[in-house]
């Protein structure tokens, strides 16, 4: 199995419409090929967000942000700024 671990950052006087997003993102990645499961974290003070996510291969961790769709669009809009995904074997 595979840990995603993603961190971004988006204007914090956003964050409510932020968080009503959420759910979407999570359902997005949720019903990607290959998701175990996955968990989203928002600092509405800071603007930061992490979402940690894990796979049954590399291959299905290593999704493009474009597959989630509109659920992406939408974060985009709120000009959210992402690190590169870090992926990580489970041990």
């Amino acid at each position: 199995m595979y840990l995603r671990m993603t961190r971004g950052r988006f204007d914090s006087t956003k964050s409510d419409e932020a968080m009503r997003l959420m759910p979407d993102i999570t359902a997005a990645i949720q019903q990607l090929p290959g998701c175990q499961g996955v968990q989203v974290g928002v600092d509405r003070t800071t603007g930061e967000s992490l979402a940690v996510s894990t796979f049954d291969t590399m291959e299905h961790a290593q999704f493009s942000r474009d597959s989630l769709g509109d659920a992406y669009v939408r974060l985009q809009a709120l000009d959210w700024q992402a690190k590169d995904p870090e992926i990580f074997e489970t041990i």
